[in-house]
């Protein structure tokens, strides 16, 4: 029995070790870093980004919640529209990209959660949910996307982010094109989002569930 369970965790390690993506920087400027790791189940890169930025918590969460403004912030998207507030901190929405040409745009659907974990430490899920509604002509549904933050408080005005996010964006488009945008659309996005959150709107936000 003894043999048995140390097996049994070895396996364990060796899958947890075997599961860690081995991540490779792409871009390292102005406190926003930007890596990429290829996977096991899909020939289109994970992305990872770790961020800096001055900002109080309630400032970046109120900014995210303002599901409207993502065309601001978050490349190349053409429209966001909140579909259902489940609760305070707990959304689902819409959203459509746009693809360079000869590709076709995409739309997702995305279920998006925020939990402060502790003091100083908010956790955000993101998963799209592509059957959600129905499809429309002329634009590919995002097949799937799952998508992590943390965010620390690492000063009193001061945060620190690890997004990461694996997707399939469906339909015909090439790996390697989307492979090309990897780098060049985080970095856009989180230098975008700093720029959102330190707006005079946001600048005294709070936000009901942030402590």
């Amino acid at each position: 029995m003894r043999q048995l369970i140390a097996t049994l965790l070895l396996m364990l390690v060796c899958m947890g070790a075997h599961a860690q993506p081995n991540w490779s920087l792409k871009k390292d400027e102005d406190g926003i870093k930007v890596f990429t790791s290829t996977t096991d189940n899909s020939s289109i890169k994970a992305i990872k980004v770790e961020c800096t930025m001055a900002a109080t918590p309630s400032q970046l969460v109120a900014y995210l919640l303002d599901i409207d403004k993502q065309p601001e912030w978050v490349y190349n998207t053409k429209s966001s529209t909140l579909l259902t507030k489940v609760k305070d901190n707990e959304l689902i929405f819409y959203s459509v990209t746009e693809v360079p040409w000869p590709c076709t745009n995409r739309d997702y659907i995305a279920h998006f959660t925020i939990n402060q974990v502790a003091p100083d430490h908010i956790v955000i899920d993101s998963k799209a949910e592509p059957d959600r509604l129905p499809r429309k002509d002329g634009i590919v549904r995002v097949k799937s996307s799952i998508a992590h933050w943390d965010i620390t408080t690492t000063g009193p005005n001061t945060l620190n982010i690890v997004y990461t996010v694996q997707f399939d964006p469906g339909g015909a488009i090439p790996a390697w094109l989307i492979n090309l945008f990897l780098t060049k659309g985080p970095y856009h996005t989180f230098e975008k989002l700093r720029e959102g959150a330190n707006k005079p709107a946001y600048q005294n936000a709070h936000v009901s569930f942030i402590k």
